[in-house]
């Protein structure tokens, strides 16, 4: 039954206010932390995103209003002029040089090197190696292109700018650097004038021009990816200039140019799995291409400086054992008789780092600067001995040649230690001469010679000094190895191979 006692209320006070019930009290508690988690879970991410959205927006506007001003004050045309200046400066001098060979056909081997690969031409009886050129001098038509452009030629056409073909006359070659100059008769009226690619750095603007699949002046654009490779064993003397800008096959020989319109290196291999372009080409440096290439018009061949050392790498190893500062330089091996070297005192174990005023962090370095230096010169050489530094006076000789023998017909080319995996050097018949003593011998280019009579040889200086104990005319043995392997005496030479 329901209570009826009156209850006492004052009249100046108010009602009692009811009291919320535990479970209510709860529910809204629980409803604040389902909203704060949705908040976080859908809001500050959708509110990120507008954000960003609207970052990236006046960004946009940004930059296209900056591009729009710069537009208009000619900046942006001045780039691209830049670009279009330096090509019409070195394009009407490129070249598009052909390779005629009579008699079968050679394939192009994709990868390096490039630009001699040889195309079918007339019905089979000739083949043609395609690659590029530059004009260097209009007034004696001297060009410049790669060895393995135009090697075993038997015809060289040039064709010009213009469109017209002209025959080309091999002024010299040098195999060292794939490097060669021809000479052309013809009404010449733009040359290419050289750049210093000692002042390259990485991330400068380039171009290349050639003739890439045989389309004549192609001009793409890279940057400088990297300066002096000269670990790759691709010539015998290399500091590579390294660029991104598209090289393919047909553009050996071609310029690498700057900004400035100048040649700054001669384009000569691409590093490739599928035989195109894939980001990676090659470009010979000016300072180097240039004293070979004014050697090659002057004296009609290369002329080298000569030390007289076979050096090795500095590992971190052999750093410690020899007490250097760092695992930089070249350790002497071996001190030619005579030699330079010799003559300044160096002994083996020296560890040479400085030749005038180069550093020299390799073999391949000390090699480049001593074959660039005049022969007579005086410079000093600064190397380690038991880790002690010393500098001496060293006088540049004359690197000796080795021709093809008069009285024999071959050419041998010296192959380093450690190239193709081999512990010592060697030395590889190259060239032999038609008809000649040699190849009634049965001597191949490709043969190891690996001794002069009962003397072993594994460098030049060695070999020479060997043939020089035989006569003019006089037959001599020689100890070879075949490309599979197999050895043999033969003899050069003599009446019965008159």
């Amino acid at each position: 039954m329901a209570s009826f006692d009156p209850q006492t209320f004052g009249f100046e006070d108010p009602p009692a206010r009811p009291s919320t019930p535990p479970v209510r009290r709860g529910f809204l508690l629980v409803l604040f932390v389902l909203t704060l988690m949705a908040s976080l879970v859908y809001g500050i991410p959708y509110v990120a995103e507008r954000t960003g959205y609207a970052w990236e927006a006046g960004r946009s506007r940004a930059a296209v209003e900056a591009l729009e001003k710069l537009d208009k004050a000619g900046v942006i045309k001045s780039s691209s002029a830049l670009f279009r200046l330096a090509t019409a400066a070195v394009a009407p001098a490129v070249v598009h040089v052909q390779n005629r060979r009579q008699g079968g056909r050679d394939p192009a081997i994709p990868g390096l090197p490039l630009g001699g690969g040889q195309q079918p031409f007339g019905r089979g009886f000739e083949s043609v190696g395609l690659g590029s050129g530059v004009i260097i001098d209009k007034d004696n038509g001297y060009v410049v292109t790669n060895n393995h452009v135009i090697k075993d030629a038997d015809q060289i056409i040039v064709r010009l700018s213009q469109g017209i073909d002209v025959p080309a006359r091999l002024v010299g070659a040098d195999p060292k650097t794939d490097l060669a100059v021809l000479k052309i008769k013809a009404d010449v009226k733009v040359a290419a004038k050289w750049g210093d690619s000692d002042q390259l750095d990485i991330g400068d603007w380039v171009l290349a021009i050639g003739s890439p699949f045989a389309l004549d002046r192609t001009v793409t654009a890279g940057i400088v990816s990297a300066t002096q490779r000269n670990d790759l064993q691709i010539n015998d003397y290399e500091s590579f200039i390294q660029t991104d800008a598209a090289i393919n096959p047909g553009n050996s020989g071609g310029p690498l140019i700057d900004l400035s319109g100048k040649i700054v290196g001669i384009n000569t291999a691409i590093f490739t799995q599928g035989g195109g372009y894939e980001g990676i080409g090659l470009a010979i440096p000016s300072s180097m291409a240039r004293r070979v290439v004014e050697s090659l018009i002057k004296e009609g061949k290369v002329i080298r400086g000569y030390l007289g050392v076979r050096i090795q790498a500095v590992n971190p190893t052999l750093a410690k054992q020899f007490n250097l500062p760092d695992a930089h330089g070249s350790i002497v091996t071996e001190v030619q008789p005579g030699s330079p070297a010799e003559l300044a005192g160096l002994q083996i174990g020296d560890i040479i780092v400085k030749l005038g005023d180069r550093e020299l962090r390799d073999p391949a370095s000390l090699r480049n600067e001593t074959a660039s230096l005049p022969v007579g010169i005086k410079v000093p050489l600064t190397f380690f001995r038991e880790g002690t530094p010393k500098t001496v006076e060293v006088t540049i000789a004359e690197l000796g040649s080795t021709p093809v023998l008069a009285s024999l017909g071959f050419r041998i080319r010296e192959v380093p230690p450690g190239e193709g995996g081999a512990s010592e050097g060697r030395l590889i018949i190259d060239q032999v001469v038609a008809g000649s003593p040699a190849q009634r011998a049965g001597l191949r280019p490709g043969i190891r010679i690996l001794a002069v009579g009962r003397t072993r040889v594994h460098t030049k200086a060695e070999y020479d000094a060997a043939v020089a104990n035989f006569k003019p005319g006089e037959p001599v043995p020689l100890q070879i190895e075949g490309p599979e392997g197999q050895t043999a005496f033969v003899t050069v030479g003599g009446p019965a191979q008159r």
